[in-house]
């Protein structure tokens, strides 16, 4: 009974939560431009008639960036014959090290589907600001560097607008069935 109770209360909180977020998500978000993983400028509204999976990261990161892209990853597969109509994106906060060529040899150990994006680290602030994602630098004494940053992934509709933001560690199944909701309204 006890363990009934938590999983309702879990279930409640994972919608209330979504909700929330889904609500918050009409105050972010917004078109850019950067430059992609082949050295071109891209700008979101390229993808206008696909549904994004945006997700904020770098490359040196050592758990939640592999983490969060593979479950991208595993979004695309499971789509299989709608996987053409989503696109994901991996912007880069660490423009520095993340060159368009390290961001192509990264993002294509993960999918096809995801486009590294960089730019110069005012670009980088300005997007990031618009999805109110925090990143901040620790620098160590040996020169060497790592980024604290938020983990959301960011689900943009066929008309780019955000609709969702989903927090980390929700399951790939939880993203998946975002997308296919978002598939199935047209939007």
């Amino acid at each position: 009974m006890v363990k009934c109770r938590l999983l309702l209360m879990l279930l409640l909180l994972v919608f209330f939560w979504q909700g929330a977020c889904q609500a918050r998500a009409t105050e972010l978000g917004g078109d850019f431009t950067l430059t992609d993983h082949n050295g071109e400028t891209f700008n979101l509204m390229q993808l206008r008639g696909k549904v994004v999976l945006l997700f904020f990261g770098y490359t040196y990161c050592p758990d939640i960036c592999p983490t969060e892209l593979s479950n991208i990853a595993a979004v695309f597969n499971a789509l299989e014959d709608r996987g053409a109509e989503v696109s994901g994106l991996f912007i880069s906060l660490d423009p520095k090290r993340d060159t368009p060529d390290v961001l192509r040899d990264y993002t294509g150990y993960f999918s096809d589907n995801l486009l590294g994006l960089t730019g110069e680290q005012g670009d980088i602030d300005s997007v990031a600001a618009k999805y109110q994602v925090k990143y901040r630098r620790h620098e160590k004494a040996d020169g060497r560097y790592t980024l604290d940053h938020s983990a959301n992934l960011y689900v943009v509709d066929k008309e780019g607008r955000l609709t969702t933001v989903v927090p980390y560690g929700l399951p790939p199944e939880h993203v998946l069935q975002v997308v296919r909701d978002l598939l199935a309204s047209g939007s």
